[in-house]
């Protein structure tokens, strides 16, 4: 599992959009060593996603589909708190 965690630690930090950069290094920084196995199958497949949508979804300026709203969610949406978007 550490070579997954090290690609999303990667990942995180050059996720596209700017704010999602920050949004999800902070994520990383706090969580991501922290996730059980399955968490970290569902971040892998949030990431699958478009990263408009995945900001949307994690701001709240969009409904989140019910397969994504979960515990990694939740702590996304922890860490945007503290981020100016």
């Amino acid at each position: 599992m550490e070579g997954r965690l090290k690609r999303l630690h990667h990942k995180c930090k050059y996720m596209g959009m700017h704010e999602n950069d920050v949004i999800f290094a902070r994520f990383a920084e706090r969580y991501l060593d922290q996730l059980s196995e399955e968490e970290v199958g569902q971040f892998e497949a949030l990431l699958e996603e478009n990263d408009l949508d995945i900001f949307k979804w994690v701001t709240g300026k969009q409904d989140v589909p019910t397969q994504y709203d979960n515990s990694v969610l939740t702590k996304l949406r922890e860490c945007q708190e503290y981020v100016q978007v």
